[in-house]
């Protein structure tokens, strides 16, 4: 399990470097709202940190424990979760960014999480409203727009 640590640490750091270094010419902030490098930027720093503590915790721990690797419903709630990114990359560009998104997280706690539905659909409304309010309202950063405009 160590070496699995040290590994998939330093995937994540060659990872972290690689977003630095593509997005290095982008601006970081762009007049009143965080420009195309800002998100990023901290998305890769926040690998950094994970990936050195992981490193760290790696190197200090004695015992090498098994890997504990997921049984077939966790095998399944990768596979989903992956088929729903994958989804939204392809359902994003008819239905807009914010309907994919709103599906996708629709997608996760009603077949992923096996969460009740009324909950779920209070959660992804206030979501999906919040995002939009935020990001397309306040700031006025513009989404892909899909064939409803949205």
């Amino acid at each position: 399990m160590k070496a699995a640590d040290i590994l998939s640490a330093c995937v994540m750091l060659a990872l972290s470097a690689v977003v630095f270094a593509a997005t290095r010419d982008q601006p970081y902030w762009a007049d009143f709202a965080p420009g195309s490098a800002f998100a990023p930027f901290w998305i890769a720093s926040a690998g950094v940190v994970v990936s050195i503590a992981l490193i760290v915790g790696a190197l200090r721990r004695q015992s090498n424990p098994p890997a504990d690797w997921p049984d077939r419903r966790g095998l399944q709630r990768v596979a989903l979760t992956a088929a729903g990114l994958w989804a939204i990359v392809v359902i994003a560009p008819v239905l807009g960014l914010i309907p994919a998104a709103i599906l996708f997280m629709l997608f996760l706690l009603l077949l992923v999480v096996r969460r009740r539905l009324v909950p779920s659909l209070i959660t992804t409304a206030i979501t999906g409203a919040l995002v939009y309010g935020v990001f397309s309202a306040w700031l006025g950063i513009a989404f892909p727009k899909g064939i409803l405009g949205i």
